[in-house]
């Protein structure tokens, strides 16, 4: 009898797809919960020391704090290669990983970027539409339409709690405006994108699509064939400080680094001309967020779309409930497309590392 090597599943994923039956034929798949750092360090030392590798769902190891110290340092003996979901691996050691032999992959896709910008280009439409003040006050005494547009137009806006200030007018109004802020479209207006990798290209072929001016931040301009290959116009920027006085929007899409951390902050903020919209989908700690609470209830920052925070998974409390906010649990990429397809590669960078197979392999380290 043949003896199947293990591989440890931490997180859910599709056990009815085809993929994982065929996988689960060839090796012997370990389905494990998490509870504690202990348990789990004391399981990888004992019934799960002869793990081969290790598919890490979305999510992983984040509850011990990630695959990094004690995690890393009594990891199964036998472990060859650890697969996660996400482009992301923030909380893994990859240097630590490398020099115990430990492989590292990850998933780059397209499918996640399509579903990033897509967020981005939410959030952009209803930071300058203002769709939240009609959403969430169509109800009570404002179920009539007219009622609820001219009770909006007429209304003041409580920037320090970011509700509006409103109460009912019958008559008609065209919604122009909603509680003293212009009800606007995007277009002509100008979009700057702090960092312009893959994801950011796309934001900014979202953008453009809708008629907004695109300008990008990054370390080094593109060059004339990346930019020929847009499909679109995209003005380059060195800086934050070159784009004071331009900025309508400014969105978030850079690596979270020990340089990056805090980049927008009371100062930052400060420093921009006049009142601007901000959506982060990039890292959370990249934006202070105590200064961007302090922007909203100043009115600096007119609307913040953001998908991930400064203490994630904790939010700040003062972000919660406010009508000039959007808040999503970092789902930025959550689709079904794109979780059988990282489910998919992971399975793949595993078999192509433990059958020795020639193959290419979404590799970190």
């Amino acid at each position: 009898m043949t003896i199947k090597q293990k591989v440890l599943f931490i997180g859910k994923l599709n056990t009815q797809a085809e993929i994982y039956k065929q996988f689960h034929r060839t090796f012997e798949c370990i389905h494990y919960q998490i509870s504690s750092k202990e348990e789990l360090i004391q399981d990888f030392q004992t019934n799960l020391a002869d793990v081969e590798a290790i598919y890490g769902g979305w999510g992983g190891f984040d509850s011990v704090g990630g695959f990094n110290g004690e995690v890393l340092e009594f990891c199964p003996p036998a472990l060859k290669i650890v697969a996660i979901c996400s482009i992301g691996y923030d909380g893994y050691d990859v240097n630590g990983m490398r020099k115990k032999g430990i492989t590292l992959t990850n998933v780059p896709s397209m499918i996640a970027s399509e579903a990033v910008a897509d967020l981005v280009l939410y959030n952009t439409i209803s930071s300058f539409r203002n769709f939240k003040f009609f959403e969430n006050n169509f109800k009570d005494k404002y179920t009539n339409t007219g009622v609820l547009r001219t009770s909006l137009v007429h209304s003041k806006f409580d920037s320090f709690n970011g509700q509006p200030i409103i109460k009912p007018i019958t008559g008609h109004s065209f919604a122009h405006s909603a509680c003293g802020r212009e009800i606007l479209s995007p277009r002509g207006h100008n979009a700057v994108i702090v960092g312009f990798g893959s994801i950011g290209k796309l934001i900014g072929q979202r953008l453009s699509s809708i008629g907004m001016n695109v300008h990008y931040i990054k370390r080094s301009k593109m060059s004339d064939s990346e930019a020929s290959q847009l499909g679109y116009e995209a003005t380059y920027h060195a800086s934050l400080s070159e784009v004071n006085d331009i900025v309508d929007l400014l969105i978030i899409a850079c690596p979270g680094s020990a340089q990056t951390k805090h980049m927008i902050n009371e100062t930052t903020i400060n420093a921009i001309s006049k009142p601007f919209r901000i959506i982060n989908i990039g890292r959370g700690y990249i934006i202070d967020e105590r200064a961007l609470i302090e922007g909203l209830r100043s009115s600096k920052i007119l609307f913040a779309g953001l998908d991930v925070f400064e203490y994630e998974p904790v939010v700040n409390p003062d972000l919660i409930g406010r009508q000039d906010v959007v808040l999503t649990p970092h789902i930025g990429s959550s689709t079904t497309e794109n979780f059988n397809y990282t489910m998919c590669t992971a399975m793949e960078n595993i078999k192509t590392v433990l059958l020795n197979i020639d193959g290419d392999i979404t590799r970190v380290n």
